[in-house]
């Protein structure tokens, strides 16, 4: 073929396109998507997390007293924050009638100690009577138990005798007067006496015979009395008065006991109250030394004292802080760490650490502490942590913000460019495209860098995703 005859078949060919392109019935070809292709690889992943420098070692100054509840207020301010030395004055304050409680305080306690010191004494003459009060009954059932055994072993045995001698005594003597009385009146039968000598004689001897009767009977009375009635209450009396005169004694013994458990309560309550008293004013007295308010270590005063004048402690005897002294050579960085920090680092983690303010100051902390428990951010959580400060270079001044800087490499993983990940309700997809169509495809994603994100499953290497909403 010549050249004039390719170029006519080039213009023809040319002109057959251009009429083709111009015909409404031409079909329209949809351009291929913006793709990026699934590969494995190991994808790095960088947290930066916002933490506050402090100390490890916090000495807080609180006003705390222990037994004065009066209103006190800040008179003087003597330190600022900054560095101050173990005993150095902070502020000096004042207790509203302070003074005035604490000699009433000194007055009820000087009160106390007398009022122990008498009863102590009156305890001691106490215990004197009591011993001679008991000496007394013991001597009275002493007594009372000798009468009821001589009672018993000789004058029961008297007394019956002799009342039975005594009865009989007056039988055989009224006996004996109706015997002479007889004698008489055959001895005058048969004498020559005369009439009224012979009835002198015999009336007289009839009358005392007739007294004697009468006093025999009431004799023989007294005698069934006596042992029916009198005799026996006379030894029931005895053995009553012997038993009551050993329960009188029984009764003081307790009663004295009892008298004496209550003496010692008493006392002992006394010996208390005087304790508490010594106590509580010895508490009032460091109250006051503690009005006046010193560094108990040195340090630096991180927080800023009350101002003068103002209550220290709302409501009355509260405990406030009256500052916060920290020790400048043991830092450390406290904060919180999200969910992606964890991936990690962890309790024991040596992280890198810069201040914001100050870029020339870095160093190294290491991970003392997570809190297991999350607080709620979002949709995720944040877990508080501590760390102690290894090294540091520069200034790293305490309340200033710090930045905890880690990297972590994960080999090996199937990762897609993390714009062409879709999130919605909690669950992860991306369009994939398959024989010229997008298909959607569920994922599980894991860590994530920004630009690449892990994918766990549902991607296979050399899958090619759509970016966007391509």
């Amino acid at each position: 073929m010549n050249a004039a005859t390719l170029w006519s078949a080039l213009v023809i060919l040319a002109s057959a396109s251009a009429f083709a392109d111009d015909s409404p019935t031409a079909a329209v070809v949809k351009p291929q998507p913006t793709l990026a292709t699934v590969e494995k690889g190991e994808l790095t992943l960088t947290v930066d997390q916002a933490g506050r420098i402090g100390s490890t070692r916090k000495t807080i100054i609180r006003f705390e007293p222990e037994a004065f509840d009066g209103q006190v207020t800040v008179v003087k301010v003597v330190a600022k924050p900054g560095i101050v030395r173990a005993g150095d004055v902070i502020a000096q304050l004042k207790g509203k009638d302070f003074d005035k409680k604490l000699a009433d305080l000194k007055t009820q306690l000087a009160e106390a100690t007398d009022r122990l010191a008498a009863q102590v004494e009156e305890q001691i003459v106490t215990r004197l009577d009591e011993a001679t009060t008991l000496e007394r009954s013991e001597r009275a059932a002493t007594l009372a138990a000798q009468r009821l055994k001589l009672r018993r072993e000789y004058y029961d045995t008297r007394d019956l005798e002799l009342e039975a001698l005594r009865t009989k005594g007056q039988v055989d003597n009224l006996k004996e007067q109706g015997e002479e009385l007889s004698q008489l009146e055959r001895m005058y039968n048969d004498a020559t006496l005369e009439t009224e000598t012979k009835d002198i004689v015999l009336g007289r001897a009839k009358r005392a015979f007739d007294r004697s009767q009468i006093h025999n009977r009431y004799a023989i009375k007294d005698h069934d009395f006596f042992l029916a009635i009198d005799h026996p209450n006379s030894v029931r009396e005895i053995e009553d008065n012997t038993r009551y005169a050993q329960q009188s004694l029984d009764h003081l013994r307790i009663r004295q006991r009892l008298q004496s458990m209550q003496m010692r309560l008493a006392l002992a309550g006394a010996e208390r109250s005087l304790e508490e008293l010594k106590l509580r004013l010895a508490r009032f007295e460091s109250d006051g030394a503690n009005f006046t308010v010193k560094a108990p270590v040195d340090g630096v005063i991180v927080i800023a004292l009350p101002e003068v004048g103002e209550p220290v402690g709302e409501p009355v005897g509260a405990r406030m802080v009256m500052a916060t002294i920290v020790d400048p050579s043991t830092l450390e960085v406290t904060g919180s760490f999200d969910l992606d920090a964890l991936r990690i680092i962890e309790v024991g983690s040596v992280v890198a650490a810069w201040i914001p303010n100050r870029p020339e100051s870095t160093g190294t902390v290491v991970v003392d502490e997570i809190s297991p428990i999350g607080t709620a951010a979002g949709t995720g959580a944040t877990f508080a942590y501590t760390a102690s400060v290894r090294t540091c270079d520069g200034a790293w001044p305490i309340g200033a913000e710090a930045h905890l800087v880690a990297r972590k490499a994960i080999a090996d993983c199937i990762l897609v460019d993390s714009k062409a990940i879709k999130a919605e309700k909690g669950k992860w997809t991306v369009n994939l495209w398959i024989d010229g169509k997008k298909v959607e495809r569920d994922i599980r994603i894991g860590a994530s860098d920004g630009t690449k994100t892990q994918v766990i499953s549902g991607l296979c290497v050399g899958d090619q995703a759509v970016l966007g909403d391509g």
